[in-house]
């Protein structure tokens, strides 16, 4: 789209100045040109938020904070000090044996406003922090406060709808763990319940609040998330792995994921807010539209050159060994090397002789050359006892990995989030039985929230990183004390909490959540802090963890296994209108099974995500004319990455409705992609489908009456003018 017409509206941004006069009874004032919002000086508690573009007035009556530790309970009444200055405002309290610090932040052009603390101890001594309630409001401003999750099975909580009639506002925690006492549609309580030991000195800094405000759109979103049970998506041919969530099969309807209908205001009022809370500021190995392959989905067992060749032949700089650890293991069994890996200091096995790669095939996939016969190659024999101080690939890995190198094709690989340590029991995490906690097939499990553990997971990964510098890293499996995959789990249950019962880790028994949070937090962000342009990325394991997982990932995975550009733009449509994924956080693998269907999951691709993962269509590059297509519109999305990075879904979910798409917008140009539904099912594409777009804000389309906009075809039909457009509504 191209306006012929322009022109540049500059707001400035409202601040209280920090030196104004006022009495005890004047409230501090956080003001930008799209919310303003007062605080009470003494309390800290928000009094009101205006909508200033809508003007309208949520007033309300609430809380700076309570916080309960074994010591007593200090509630925010009395400020020792408040102050204001460029959109913070901070509010000091003492009592019970600590101080703290309340926090409010206003962006320049926020429409939402967030809050925190800072607790600790004035002598520095040790505390116990059992809660933390950081808002307890009533008003009588609202019609309904609509709880919203993940729409999962999983059910991670996002925020609360408090709606009006013009719009309302939205609110909650940027943490996967609230405790919610709703009162209604006048108001709630939230908070959550660390039960977390302070260290001497600590400063413990508390999860986000935050409120905003949205404008009502009068169109709706209908919802199940992506657990449609049998028939509600008939555009959809296959549920890839979804059954692996379920004990005995897909439930109908599915148990617990109820219908929800959401105001698309709502739902864009909280992508944005999302977007602030997981900023697109992760660097990647390669700038422009990055690329990498998957050699578990392409079943890339072996360790031959010529996987490497096709790979650059294709401009493709990277790939994911099928093998864990470089092939010292294969997913989801334990590796045997890092098993008994010495801890303290860090060793690895010895290898009685030359490590063959395990996997779905002889052990001696990959290690065919002339010096080495099938007798001398062995299977995790390690020599008793000893270890070398560092990692050590097998052999024909650590040809492959140098080969790779040399052409500048990166061989990279991937682990379980969880490991057992064979001298290191005592990290083990414990189920409510007394037994350790497993993954899948019986695999042993420690607990994150082991602070012990949690450095020697860092410890050991960064020794990895040094030695063969990956250039894209991922993790499988358990991470937090969840079943996500239920199917697999033994006994009655299925999907659920499981939480560690350990006394031993610093953690009460059977309360392992709010540590474990922090501490694999802490681990990505030093992970990636430490290596700023690998790519980071989780599959199982942090589900339950929700978006607010995402912040020091490069991405994290569907919500289960897929199979095609159908189910992709399903399952990333979920992301987006369920948990208000950014578009930049989205996974994306590449089927087809020929070029034409290779083809159209290319183009779908290019709306779901900022790069690619190839999967099953790795022997699609074989076809130079599928690899002349691919490098075109790789070249395509690095010149308008910007755009792909924004991103609006025009209809109902995929699967559901026959015509799906996405407005991808800047200001006053951009891209719109349709698609007909049903292309992986095998149904007829050449029927002819109707639908209306209106070309205004909707788009993300800066509206402009005067404006001109121009719509052409860039595929498949490249360079077709479509007409003008004379303004939006016209």
């Amino acid at each position: 789209m191209k306006r012929l017409s322009q022109w540049i509206l500059v707001v400035g941004w409202l601040l209280t100045p920090l030196g104004q006069a006022w009495g005890n009874d004047n409230p501090l004032r956080l003001e930008n040109p799209r919310i303003a919002v007062e605080i009470d000086r003494q309390t800290g508690a928000i009094q009101s938020i205006r909508d200033k573009q809508q003007d309208v007035l949520y007033p309300q009556t609430g809380m700076g904070f309570e916080v309960v530790t074994k010591a007593g309970t200090l509630r925010s009444k009395n400020a020792t000090a408040a102050k204001t200055k460029a959109g913070h405002a901070e509010f000091r309290f003492s009592g019970n044996g600590l101080d703290i610090a309340l926090h409010y932040r206003l962006g320049a052009d926020d429409h939402f406003i967030e809050k925190w603390l800072e607790i600790q101890s004035p002598d520095g001594k040790p505390y116990f922090l059992e809660s933390v309630v950081l808002e307890d409001m009533r008003s009588g401003a609202f019609s309904e406060i609509h709880f919203h999750d993940d729409n999962t099975i999983w059910h991670c909580p996002i925020n609360l709808f408090l709606r009006g009639e013009k719009g309302g506002c939205f609110a909650g925690i940027e943490y996967p763990y609230w405790d919610l006492e709703p009162s209604g549609r006048n108001g709630y309580r939230l908070g959550y319940t660390p039960n977390y030991q302070a260290a001497e000195g600590e400063t413990n800094v508390s999860e986000k609040y935050f409120i905003g405000v949205y404008r009502k759109e009068g169109i709706q979103r209908v919802s199940q998330g992506p657990y449609p049970g049998r028939g509600r998506y008939p555009l959809i041919g296959s549920f890839g792995g979804l059954s692996q969530h379920f004990k005995g099969g897909i439930p109908d309807p599915v148990e617990d994921v109820p219908l929800e209908t959401l105001d698309w205001g709502e739902v864009w009022a909280m992508q944005e807010f999302m977007r602030h809370v997981l900023p697109n500021d992760l660097g990647l190995p390669e700038e422009g539209y990055w690329v990498w392959q998957n050699g578990w989905w392409a079943g890339l067992w072996d360790v031959k050159p010529e996987i490497l060749d096709y790979l650059k032949e294709a401009g493709i700089h990277d790939v994911m060994t099928a093998h864990t650890w470089y092939g010292r293991g294969v997913h989801p069994t334990s590796p045997p090397y890092i098993a008994r890996m010495r801890t303290v200091p860090v060793g690895f096995p010895k290898d009685v002789g030359v490590a063959g790669l395990p996997g779905p095939g002889a052990i001696t996939k990959g290690l065919d050359h002339a010096d080495q016969s099938i007798a001398n190659v062995f299977l995790d024999r390690f020599e008793e006892g000893e270890y070398t101080p560092g990692f050590v690939l097998p052999e024909a890995m650590a040809r492959f990995h140098a080969y790779g190198k040399k052409i500048g094709v990166h061989v990279n690989s991937f682990s379980i989030a969880s490991v057992y340590f064979e001298d290191r029991p005592e990290w083990a995490a414990i189920d409510g039985n007394g037994n350790v906690c497993q993954y899948l097939f019986g695999r042993k499990a420690s607990c994150f929230a082991n602070d012990a553990y949690a450095e020697h997971m860092f410890e050991l990964t960064d020794h990895v990183f040094k030695r063969l510098e990956p250039r894209w890293w991922g993790w499988d499996g358990r991470w937090l004390s969840f079943w996500e995959v239920g199917h697999y789990r033994p006994g009655p249950e299925g999907a659920g909490p499981d939480p560690c019962f350990a006394g031993n880790h610093g953690h009460l028994p059977g309360d392992n959540r709010y540590k474990e949070w922090k501490n694999i937090m802490g681990f990505l962000k030093k992970l990636k802090e430490r290596y700023p342009k690998t790519c980071l990325e989780s599959y199982y394991g942090l589900h339950r963890g929700g978006p607010w997982a995402l912040r020091h990932l490069n991405s994290a995975y569907h919500y289960y296994e897929t199979h095609g550009a159908d189910m992709n733009r399903l399952q990333s449509w979920h992301q987006q209108n369920d948990a208000f994924r950014p578009v930049y956080k989205n996974s994306l693998d590449l089927f087809g099974k020929d070029p034409e269907s290779f083809r159209f999951n290319v183009i779908a691709g290019l709306s779901i995500a900022n790069y690619s993962m190839i999967g099953q269509a790795y022997p699609q590059f074989a076809n130079r004319e599928n690899r002349g297509f691919f490098k075109k519109w790789r070249a395509w999305a690095t010149e308008n990455f910007d755009y792909l990075a924004v991103k609006r879904d025009l209809f109902d979910s995929p699967g559901q409705s026959p015509l799906d798409g996405s407005a991808h917008i800047i200001g006053d140009r951009g891209f719109i992609f349709i698609f007909r539904g049903g292309f992986d099912a095998g149904l007829n594409q050449e029927t002819a489908l109707r639908a209306s777009i209106p070309i205004n804000r909707w788009l993300q389309l800066d509206e402009d009456p005067e404006a001109l906009y121009r719509i052409k075809e860039i595929y498949p039909r490249e360079g077709i003018d479509l007409g003008v457009v004379l303004h939006p509504g016209q």
